[in-house]
């Protein structure tokens, strides 16, 4: 498989510049049916407003409940922010020296987490890698939130006999190592583990695959830790969200931390764009949707928003070149339908010819 460094074909830097938004007038919840809606009028931050079975959504601001709008073909709940911050969860935050290994797992609100604590684990990584060259949503939750996470870490550690805990990171994010010198911390269970820059190498599959040897090595997602760390450690519901704002028309990229199912197009308003023609993709510049307009609510699904200068959309013949076969992580032909198929967008990314292979095979499965 021949690999690309993207972040150098690309040029991109490092998103060092940090802003939390939280002033948002209204939330929208989106519900699929009216009947699993469990609270009217007044709600609290945090406070359980549908539950589906499937979905579970709590209310990030406290305020009043309005209506149901439609937004295109979804609906969602609408509720007004009255800006007092009051929350459902009064209870303090858990002493992690009084912790248990009961008390974690009976506190721990995702099945597959609670599964994984039940079996033996001797060597636990935490997926730390943004699976984008433009997003670094993960980067800076570390780097700005390392020492909880240290001390979590730790303490599950000891608690479950785990002789390691590597937060798993790129070579381009190594400044952390130099911020939390987690190697020179005497008996330290937790350190970090470096990986080569190279897309899509963040993706769970492929770094389950290319990091786990024994069955007692184990992995999960940094939101699973936060979570953890949250319904855990801090007793109460993560009602935020960080996501990266980024591309290369706009002038002042930054990671923004708001609300969750806040309306996206109030955050983004004051971003000052380069060039008036543009392209906006949801997620990933590479495998993402491009949006025809901002009218997108932030939920779990929403990492980032990239806002790049428009190209040409004009495709060329296939060339026959197979330089799509020959980049493709999961060793398939990207021209042939394939459930194999991890959805990043490389195809797309080295076609000389322009050809959305990706897209092709999306509307093929339709």
């Amino acid at each position: 498989m021949k690999t690309i460094n993207i972040h150098n074909d690309l040029k991109n830097e490092i998103v060092t510049n940090f802003i939390e938004v939280y002033d948002t007038d209204y939330i929208y919840i989106p519900i699929s049916d009216e009947k699993y809606i469990k609270k009217t009028g007044n709600v609290l931050k945090g406070e359980l407003v549908y539950d589906d079975h499937n979905n579970k959504y709590y209310s990030s601001i406290s305020g009043n409940i309005l209506k149901i709008i439609n937004v295109k073909s979804n609906k969602y709940l609408v509720i007004k922010n009255n800006y007092k911050e009051e929350s459902i969860n009064s209870g303090r935050a858990r002493n992690l020296d009084k912790l248990t290994k009961d008390k974690l797992i009976s506190n721990c609100l995702d099945l597959n987490i609670k599964n994984m604590f039940l079996s033996d684990i001797k060597l636990l990584y935490i997926n730390c890698i943004d699976d984008d060259p433009y997003v670094f949503n993960k980067y800076m939750y570390i780097k700005n939130n390392m020492k909880e996470l240290d001390e979590f870490c730790e303490c599950i550690a000891n608690l479950f006999n785990i002789e390691k805990v590597l937060f798993v990171i790129k070579n381009s994010n190594n400044d952390l190592l130099d911020m939390y010198k987690l190697n020179e911390l005497e008996n330290s269970k937790v350190n970090f583990k470096l990986l080569p820059d190279i897309y899509p190498i963040g993706n769970k599959l492929l770094l389950h695959d290319y990091l786990i040897k024994n069955n007692d090595e184990k992995m999960i997602e940094l939101d699973d830790l936060i979570n953890m760390v949250f319904s855990i450690k801090k007793n109460k519901i993560n009602t935020e969200k960080y996501i990266t704002i980024n591309g290369n028309n706009i002038k002042n990229p930054c990671v923004i931390n708001t609300k969750k199912y806040a309306f996206l197009n109030n955050i983004i308003k004051d971003l000052k764009i380069i060039d008036k023609k543009y392209d906006i993709f949801l997620n990933s510049f590479i495998s993402g949707k491009k949006l025809n307009n901002n009218e997108v609510i932030i939920t779990d699904d929403i990492d980032a928003i990239i806002i790049n200068k428009k190209c040409s959309d004009d495709e060329l013949e296939c060339i026959n070149c197979g330089l799509c076969v020959e980049v493709c992580p999961v060793k398939i032909n990207p021209l042939v339908k394939n459930d194999k198929c991890i959805k990043c967008g490389l195809c797309n990314y080295i076609c000389p010819s322009k050809i959305k292979i990706y897209e092709r095979n999306q509307l093929n499965e339709k």
